[in-house]
C-alpha cells in the first residue's frame, strides 16, 4: 500500500513531494489520493500556491487547478491530433497573415474567478486579440487577462473528461468573457463553437448554408468545417476561395507572379513568332524578286546575242 501510494519524485531539484503537507490544511486540508499509480496527482487537493509552486510547469503532467483539486489534462490520441496541427497550421497562417493578435499554447495557463470558484485552465490554443487591455509578453509563463478564444481539442478518453470540456469549461469560459469557444471533436460528436452574444451568455456559432464557420473576433478568418475532418493539404486549400485570402499567401503571389511572366512570356514567344513569319515572308518576297531581276537580265542578254549576230546593236533595235 504504501508503495503504491508513493509519488514519483520531480525533476527539478528545489521540488518536494507535498502531498502530505498541511501548511495550508485550514483552508485546502491535503488529502491522500486513491487513484492508480499512473494517474497520482489527479484529485489531489491542492493550495493555489502550492499549484503555481510545484504543478503549473510540471514536467510529465498537463495539469489544470479546479478551485483546490489538481485536474489532469488527457492524453491526445493520434487521430485528434492530427486534427490539431491542422488546424494549428490553418489558424497560424491566417495570424499571421492579418496580425490581429497572437495565438498561445504549449500548456499555457490563466486564471478564471467566477463568482467564489477559482480554476487555472490551459486551454489547447488560445488567441489574444491586439486590441485586447491585457497582452502577454514574451517572457511570461501565465497569462494574467481573458483569451478572446479558447480552443479545446476533445479527448473522449473518460465521460468526466468529455463533461469537463463540454460543459465545465464551456460555463468557466462563458462566465469569464472568453468571446468564442471552440470545441474540437476526432468524432465530430461534440465539435461545437460557442460566442459571447450582448447578454454575456454563449450562442452557437453556426457554419452557413456551405458549411463554412465565420469567426466574430476574427475579422476574415473562415474555415470549412467538413475540413477538419477531411484535412486538405495546403496545395489544395490554395485552390479554394475560402482559404485563399491568407493560406500560403507569400505561395499565391510568387505563383501568380510566375503565372504573369509565363503568360508574358508566351506573347512574347507569339510575337517573336510573328515577327520571324513576317521576317521570313519578307525574305521570300526579296528571294522572288531577285530570281525575277535574274531571269529579266538573263532575258536581255539573250536577246542581245541574238541582235549581235543579226549585227544590229540594241540600240538600233531600240530606234527602229
Amino acid at each position: 500500500m504504501e508503495a503504491a501510494l508513493q509519488m514519483p519524485q520531480h525533476k527539478t531539484p528545489h521540488y518536494t513531494p507535498c502531498l502530505f503537507d498541511t501548511r495550508y490544511a485550514d483552508d485546502h486540508p491535503q488529502i491522500k489520493p486513491s487513484l492508480p499509480l499512473d494517474n497520482p496527482y489527479e484529485g489531489l487537493r491542492v493550495s493555489e500556491e502550492d499549484y503555481w509552486l510545484h504543478f503549473y510547469e510540471y514536467a510529465d503532467l498537463a495539469l489544470e487547478w479546479n478551485n483546490g483539486i489538481l485536474e489532469e489534462k488527457p492524453v491526445s490520441d493520434k487521430d485528434s491530433y492530427d486534427m490539431y496541427t491542422w488546424f494549428h497550421r490553418l489558424i497560424t497562417q491566417y495570424v499571421e497573415r492579418f496580425d490581429e493578435g497572437s495565438m498561445i499554447g504549449l500548456e499555457i495557463g490563466f486564471r478564471l474567478k467566477v463568482g467564489n470558484k477559482v480554476t487555472i485552465r490551459k486551454p489547447d490554443l488560445a488567441f489574444i486579440h491586439k486590441n485586447n487591455p491585457v497582452q502577454m509578453y514574451p517572457l511570461e509563463r501565465s497569462y494574467k487577462g481573458c483569451f478572446d478564444i479558447c480552443f479545446e481539442f476533445l479527448s473522449d478518453s473518460k465521460i468526466e473528461e468529455v463533461e469537463r470540456d463540454t460543459v465545465v469549461k464551456k460555463h468557466e469560459y462563458e462566465s469569464y468573457g472568453v468571446r468564442e469557444y471552440y470545441i474540437l471533436d476526432r468524432l465530430g460528436d461534440e465539435t461545437a463553437f460557442y460566442y459571447l452574444n450582448a447578454k454575456g451568455q454563449y450562442q452557437p456559432l453556426k457554419p452557413n448554408r456551405y458549411g463554412i464557420l465565420k469567426s466574430k473576433v476574427f475579422k476574415h478568418f473562415q474555415f470549412r468545417v467538413d475540413d477538419l475532418y477531411n484535412r486538405p493539404s495546403d496545395m489544395q486549400l490554395v485552390r479554394d476561395r475560402v482559404y485563399q485570402k491568407y493560406v500560403m499567401v507569400d505561395f499565391q503571389k510568387e505563383h501568380q507572379k510566375a503565372v504573369e511572366l509565363t503568360k508574358l512570356a508566351k506573347t512574347e514567344r507569339k510575337k517573336a513568332e510573328a515577327e520571324r513569319k513576317k521576317a521570313e515572308a519578307e525574305r521570300k518576297k526579296a528571294e522572288a524578286e531577285r530570281k525575277k531581276a535574274e531571269e529579266a537580265e538573263k532575258r536581255a542578254e539573250k536577246l542581245a546575242n541574238a541582235l549581235a549576230k543579226m549585227g544590229i546593236t540594241v540600240e538600233e533595235a531600240m530606234n527602229m
